[in-house]
């Protein structure tokens, strides 16, 4: 073990001693252990210093046990970084408030990262909308952050995972407590090729004011941030302003002008955000280079219309998949629209569902199958 790791992560346990204050005492003394180790006096001498953090650290130094913070993250198979690292995150060590330890399971290698977030709450666009686009920038070389929370957050680590890419979640509680629970099984998925990372010690519960924290992280570690979903007053917007205040890029997915949701994404695209409708918007933004594909041949038939020809439907299935797409469709305006009555349409949509061709959502809206 590196000697002043423990330092690290003892400092790091302390209580109301945030990152800013750790990395002006690191920088005054030179060494995390002479930081450790100075007296009182010496501490209250350093420039600047927040007074009642440096109070915290005074009290509570006493109080940590070295070597036990160590050995339960070797227990855990934990990999930890520190500010003084070669290997800690360039784009991340350079916002204003880097977080002094990070905690990774997984492998946390990458050159370029984009972020995508959006709300918990997402509807069927947003969940596509999010995985397509996670997809997209996985099939490039391109590391997809996000935060391991429900709704968007999870379609973005399923859209990089789908493409065979990497993902990095970043948790808003130790890491040996996944947040949201439901996730348990994805995290074991994101860590095996990505990684899943913390600022917060083991043992940290998932508490409303740590995710603040942990999205200056997302955004820290990546080239740009892209808003799917959200509130006005939503995580995913305070993720895209601290963007903004770390000079990153940030994009918005439009959305439906009667979604609370889209207020967030339209907001940010008045303010001058890239509007997004492709992997293609980001990349080009963001200077990326597209692999060279060949192109399409003219006489190409779409992609409905190979599907409706390989499926052999009946004339009037055939009518009613012609009328479906990835938007939600409610059963009533399928029925206006093929001249069908209402139980006629339900019967069809049954048997397309029964082909797996159709999908039907919460409410008696339709999509089409992926």
């Amino acid at each position: 073990m590196n000697e002043n790791l423990k330092y690290w992560l003892a400092i790091n346990k302390i209580p109301n001693l945030g990152p800013v204050t750790i990395k002006k005492l690191w920088e005054h003394f030179g060494s995390i252990r002479a930081v450790w180790q100075a007296g009182a006096e010496e501490i209250w001498k350093v420039e600047g210093l927040n007074r009642p953090a440096a109070k915290a650290f005074l009290e509570h130094r006493e109080q940590i046990k070295l070597e036990e913070e160590w050995e339960a993250v070797e227990r855990e198979k934990i990999t930890v970084i520190t500010l003084e690292d070669e290997n800690y995150p360039k784009n991340l060590k350079y916002i204003y408030d880097p977080p002094p330890v990070l905690f990774v399971k997984g492998k946390l290698d990458f050159e370029k990262a984009v972020a995508i977030v959006g709300t918990r709450k997402a509807s069927h666009y947003g969940l596509e909308v999010s995985k397509k686009l996670a997809e997209g920038l996985a099939s490039v070389g391109i590391v997809v952050v996000s935060g391991l929370a429900l709704g968007i957050d999870t379609a973005a680590h399923q859209g990089a995972l789908a493409a065979g890419g990497k993902t990095i979640a970043v948790l808003g509680s130790g890491l040996d407590i996944i947040y949201p629970p439901q996730n348990r099984i994805l995290a074991q998925d994101i860590w095996k090729s990505g990684c899943l990372l913390s600022e917060f010690p083991l043992g940290t519960k998932s508490e409303k004011g740590n995710f603040p924290r942990r999205n200056r992280i997302i955004s820290g570690l990546s080239l740009g941030v892209i808003v799917v979903e959200g509130q006005y007053d939503s995580g995913a917007m305070i993720t895209a302003k601290l963007a903004l205040e770390q000079g990153r890029e940030v994009f918005a997915v439009p959305g439906n002008v009667q979604s609370e949701q889209a207020k967030g994404p339209h907001w940010l695209i008045k303010q001058g955000a890239k509007l997004v409708e492709t992997v293609e918007d980001v990349l080009e933004e963001l200077k990326f280079e597209l692999p060279a594909v060949p192109p399409p041949s003219s006489s190409a038939p779409k992609a409905l219309e190979i599907k409706q020809a390989s499926l052999n439907l009946l004339p009037e299935e055939q009518k009613i998949f012609s009328l479906l797409s990835r938007e939600p469709k409610h059963l009533d305006a399928i029925a206006v629209e093929s001249g069908l009555s209402v139980p006629q349409v339900s019967s069809l949509l049954m048997m397309l569902e029964l082909k797996n061709i159709v999908r039907q959502l919460p409410g008696k809206f339709f999509v089409i199958s992926n």
